[in-house]
């Protein structure tokens, strides 16, 4: 298989390394991600505390 670039350094390496780090919506994907996260906490959280105070 190989290593993609010539040397074993960063020195070689220009430019961006993944997809969408220049100019692409990353910004917004991670609003979205932190979103649904905080949500399934929220969610969860109001879940288990009515099961806590349903329990007998």
């Amino acid at each position: 298989m190989g290593f993609p670039y010539e040397n074993g350094s960063w020195e070689g390496v220009s430019g961006v390394i993944f997809v969408g780090g220049a100019d692409g919506p990353t910004g917004i994907y991670s609003m979205i991600a932190i979103g649904i996260c905080i949500a399934a906490l929220l969610i969860g959280n109001a879940m288990e505390a009515g099961k806590y105070k349903n329990h007998k």
